[in-house]
């Protein structure tokens, strides 16, 4: 009942996200007569309000705003994201290309962020104020505190540019002769393409993810069951690991909820920077190129993402702790 209850509420949900969206889009001047035309288009007057016409006829333009709303609902329900205005290619197939460089950028950044954050963290909490948890803090915040953009700017200038060192590649996923490499050759070229934006998609998450562990291990390490399990005589080990551990662990799964919208939607700012044609960098250009029908397609898929994540997350609460009950009942 719980799962049910919970897929009813993210109706209201989700509609009122995409509805939100469709409006503001609406507040801006109309897109297709902003659009730049084709030259045969501009260079004849007549054609070219022919043009806007016919283009604003196609994705419903002239139609009143609640008629055009009700057609962005009716295309969402049956998937159907129109084309592009930009290129009038399908939008899912332009999704479609654009997710698998992001999935594999965040992939690689979440992995490498939880594999160094958590041991961290748990490193910090079990040696709390001590000289070396003071330096380890000291380094993550002035991390933290490093714009993406100006890191990224600065490694490319100093590692990528030609003027200093040429190690690594101004940006792009892929060399252009990528599909005449080996299979090893291919995976290592994809290593060096991806080794400068994972770094900067990784080094602010540390502070943040590893700090969240130490606080959220020292609340486990102060409660009643850690110190019965001292009291128990058990290993220094159990109580830490399996003890502590497991129950600090909940906090983490909030935090993951966010994973799968995450996965999704990328990094703007890395993508853009880096040249990666992902989704971070197809929803920036398709923002400035008011590209309404592949903008009301990602906010779609980054709802629909984000509530999946939230309900995944509050199941995962009973893996993490069987004595979390999805209903709010107490233990027998």
């Amino acid at each position: 009942m719980y799962i049910v209850r919970r897929l009813l509420w993210m109706i209201p949900t989700f509609l009122g996200v995409v509805t939100i969206t469709f409006f503001l889009t609406k507040l801006r001047p109309d897109p297709v007569a902003q659009q730049g035309l084709n030259p045969e288009a501009m260079s004849d007057t007549s054609m070219s309000a022919q043009y806007i016409e016919q283009q604003r006829q196609y994705y419903g333009y002239d139609k009143p705003v609640a008629v055009q709303y009700l057609m962005m609902l009716k295309n969402l329900v049956t998937f159907n994201f129109s084309t592009s205005r930009v290129d009038h290619r399908p939008v899912l197939d332009k999704i479609l290309e654009a997710l698998p460089y992001t999935l594999t950028l965040n992939v690689v950044t979440i992995f490498i962020v939880y594999l160094i954050s958590v041991p961290l963290g748990v490193y910090s909490a079990v040696r709390d104020r001590s000289r070396m948890d003071l330096i380890v803090t000291f380094f993550l915040y002035v991390l933290y505190s490093l714009p993406e953009f100006w890191i990224a700017l600065f490694l490319l200038r100093y590692l990528a540019g030609g003027d200093y060192l040429d190690i690594f590649p101004l940006g792009g996923f892929v060399s252009d002769s990528f599909e005449d490499f080996s299979f090893l050759a291919q995976a290592g070229d994809i290593v060096w393409h991806l080794a400068l934006p994972v770094l900067i998609s990784v080094y602010g998450s540390f502070a943040f993810l590893s700090r969240f562990v130490k606080s959220s291990f020292m609340e486990a390490l102060r409660a009643d069951y850690t110190r019965t399990a001292r009291a128990k005589g058990l290993s220094r080990r159990s109580v830490l690991y399996v003890h502590a551990f497991r129950n600090s662990l909940i906090p983490l799964v909030t935090l993951m909820a966010g994973l799968l919208p995450g996965l999704f939607g990328g990094s703007v700012i890395v993508e853009q920077i880096f040249s990666i044609p992902g989704m971070g960098k197809l929803a920036y250009d398709s923002i400035y190129a008011n590209d309404d029908p592949v903008i009301i397609a990602i906010v779609f898929f980054s709802a629909l993402l984000t509530m999946i994540g939230i309900l995944l997350a509050d199941i995962a609460y009973t893996i993490a702790d069987p004595r979390i009950r999805l209903e709010g009942e107490s233990q027998p």
